[in-house]
């Protein structure tokens, strides 16, 4: 009977080990793509695309979880493998067409295991009600815009943005076990450690680009502030794992993700990055232990007072905010450089459109179009940050939602780290709070959510903070 037990056990471990090595062989092959810029005929790519689509569909059926797992894998690369398949239609391309099949695996799963199609869950009417303001906020666009702008390019951006959304009912209601979650959580970390490597690969390959602006790497989002933005959500779930495990000598090599992670924020030379990435490991620290938070801050403080200490890249960076000397002004926006002192200027610009329409906003994606009317030196310009645009586009009660989510996330994962006694589960809740208190701060610079393909992955990882809650208080989990 010991012997079958263990047969079992490690004829598990292999199916686990092909599995992963499947995954890490198709992440790999995205990467390639990009990193070569493979241009291959239509002649090859459609019959090709086609295939691995059938089996997809066919998998989708039989092992509903792949086509999530094969859909993680794909989305921080969909804004270069567009894969439109040589058809020029609006909408048709390979991230919409995984996502249908994942859809089809959802309704698949629910059929085969007789399970509820939605399960319940304290997120799910504040994520539900900020989804319906969105919708209503494209259609006021269209009424406002109507004669200039057609509903349909509303529609497509709205799309875009409720898409990294619907990720969170996915990873909700598709992850029940913890066999699945593992598999999960495995494709991500194995992305963005790939996306990290490929980071360091083109500043490698770049050297002296002669300016800071030219030295700066977007990787595979083409925007190096969105590059360091998505490391700062990702990373710190490398570090929860460590440091759950740190006495396993095999867990120790989760440093080098981190690190590869860390080396990638710096080439990005983002400054939001830097100090979200700060706030987020300081409040990882917290959760994880206070001896560990109290040396944390001694680390950032010396930072602070002791710049010196800093990587080179990071110091200049940061130097360069304020001009990198002592200045004398009367404003704020004065004495930085030309890029933050812009984005003050746009704030302030941003402030007085949301005092214009305070509880509807202007409507979903017209701040680019508004915001000149309120700054004329700063004409159809980003708001550089997530907070405020949501507020001046969809009105304040659109993000009272959202902090309200944020909020409830934070207090989830929380639980689960107070709560679990499985070291997994509560690595994973230490790498959610990293993360979600590093979003925290990146939005406070940029829009750094209006991204399908950055936020993604923070939408599915809500999910999966729902989902653990629930596995844990039903007793599927310690």
């Amino acid at each position: 009977m010991r012997m079958n037990s263990l047969e079992i056990k490690n004829q598990e471990l292999q199916n686990s080990f092909k599995n992963n090595l499947l995954l890490v062989i198709i992440i790999s092959f995205f990467s390639y793509l990009v990193i070569k810029e493979v241009s291959l005929p239509k002649l090859i790519t459609v019959p090709l695309a086609i295939l691995a689509l059938t089996a997809l569909i066919f998998s989708s059926f039989k092992k509903p979880i792949f086509t999530l797992l094969i859909f993680s894998a794909y989305l921080p690369f969909s804004k270069i493998l567009i894969g439109k398949l040589g058809m020029d239609i609006t909408g048709f391309n390979l991230s919409n067409i995984i996502l249908f099949i994942v859809i089809l695996g959802w309704i698949s799963y629910v059929s085969n295991t007789g399970q509820s199609f939605f399960s319940k869950s304290s997120l799910n009417p504040v994520v539900l009600l900020f989804c319906l303001w969105g919708l209503f906020s494209v259609i006021r666009s269209k009424f406002i815009y109507g004669n200039d702008y057609s509903l349909e390019d509303f529609f497509i951006l709205f799309k875009r943005w409720i898409t990294p959304i619907f990720l969170y009912f996915i990873g909700l209601n598709m992850v029940r076990d913890k066999g699945a979650f593992k598999k999960v959580m495995f494709v991500m970390g194995a992305v963005t450690f790939i996306v990290a490597l490929m980071a360091i690969r083109d500043y490698i390959q770049l050297g002296d680009a002669g300016s800071l602006d030219e030295s700066r790497i977007g990787g595979v989002f083409e925007q190096p502030n969105t590059l360091g933005a998505f490391f700062v959500y990702n990373m710190f779930f490398f570090l929860g794992f460590f440091l759950y495990y740190w006495r396993s000598f095999k867990y120790w090599l989760l440093l080098v993700p981190f690190i590869a992670c860390f080396r990638g924020i710096m080439v990005t030379f983002s400054r939001g990055a830097y100090i979200s990435f700060g706030f987020g490991g300081l409040m990882a620290s917290f959760f994880r232990s206070k001896v560990l938070f109290i040396c944390v801050s001694f680390l950032l403080i010396a930072a602070i007072l002791m710049p010196g200490v800093l990587p080179s890249g990071v110091r200049y960076r940061l130097a360069s905010t304020f001009g990198g000397e002592k200045i004398v002004a009367t404003e704020v926006e004065e004495i930085t450089d030309p890029s933050a002192g812009r984005r003050i200027v746009i704030w302030k610009g941003a402030i007085e459109m949301i005092k214009a329409q305070p509880l509807f906003g202007f409507g979903y994606g017209t701040f680019t179009y508004i915001i000149g009317n309120y700054v004329p030196e700063a004409p159809n310009m980003d708001a550089h940050n997530t907070y405020l645009i949501l507020a001046a586009e969809m009105g304040i009660p659109s993000l009272v939602l959202f902090l309200i989510i944020l909020l409830l996330l934070i207090k989830n994962a929380a639980w689960l780290l107070r709560n679990s006694k499985d070291k997994y589960f509560k690595a994973f809740a230490l790498g959610v709070l990293g993360g979600v208190f590093g979003l925290l701060v990146a939005n406070m610079f940029g829009s750094r959510l209006n991204s399908e393909e950055v936020s993604s992955y923070f939408w599915l990882y809500t999910g999966l903070t729902m989902a653990a809650v629930r596995m844990k208080k039903l007793n599927k989990i310690q």
